[in-house]
């Protein structure tokens, strides 16, 4: 028999998925775009105990080859800004991957809200097109055209991390579901001279699987592209809701 001590990280316990973190990934293409929307569509998406702190939205397209313990993948994230406890943070009410281990890793780590998806990031005439296609429908599509040299603190990240809700349904029928509150300070940092800012567009295929467009934008504040490096360590559990 296998004891305790000698599993894996992860099931499957003799052969384990992913890595324990922190985990790193190097040399990505960073895809951004900043708006506002009215605070009233935010707060559908928001699980309590959480606050919604602001109207901005940030949407995230990113791709890489170069990680650790995940291999290379592409992802989409919306990003609305939160507080609890007086600290503020960023929560990610739509989160899509094109691979099934940052899939698995991020629901069964941090409880990250990940779907499979097909993502592309691709230069047209003097943009930069990213899409999250799903079922059929365009969920998100989001046009950067790269003007000037940008630094990464103009993007209007939240100060105390990444707020994830960690919601794992009960195996018994009438067992209590794991659900917890999670903040994880993790870090990006643009690659000085490779990050740009300019003029951008975001847009929502109406899906009700996906409904993206519960954050439709009010007003385009700025979009950005370039490269970039990404850490990822373990998170704190800040809240259970037993």
């Amino acid at each position: 028999m296998i004891k305790k001590e000698d599993w894996g990280f992860t099931n499957p316990v003799v052969s384990d998925l992913y890595g324990r973190p922190p985990l790193v990934w190097r040399d990505m293409d960073i895809h951004l775009v900043v708006y506002e929307t009215d605070k009233e569509r935010i707060e559908k998406v928001v699980p309590e105990p959480l606050k919604v702190r602001t109207n901005k939205v940030i949407v995230w397209h990113s791709q890489f080859e170069l990680g650790t313990t995940q291999g290379g993948f592409k992802e989409t994230a919306i990003y609305v800004q939160v507080e609890f406890n007086d600290i503020e943070g960023d929560y990610e009410p739509f989160l899509y991957v094109n691979s099934h281990i940052p899939l698995t890793a991020g629901r069964e780590i941090w409880g990250y809200q990940k779907k499979m998806a097909d993502i592309e990031i691709v230069p047209e005439m003097e943009a930069v097109r990213a899409q999250t296609n799903r079922l059929g429908h365009e969920i998100i599509k989001a046009l950067v055209v790269p003007q000037y040299e940008a630094n990464m603190n103009e993007v209007p990240w939240s100060t105390g991390g990444v707020y994830s809700l960690k919601y794992i349904p009960s195996a018994e029928e009438e067992g209590e579901p794991l659900r917890e509150l999670v903040l994880t300070a993790g870090k990006f940092t643009a690659h000085e001279g490779k990050f740009f800012g300019g003029p951008a567009s975001v847009k929502f295929e109406r899906s009700e699987i996906d409904p993206t467009y519960l954050l439709e934008p009010k007003k385009i504040l700025g979009g950005f592209f370039g490269k970039g490096d990404l850490y990822l360590p373990l998170g704190k559990v800040v809240f259970d809701y037993k």
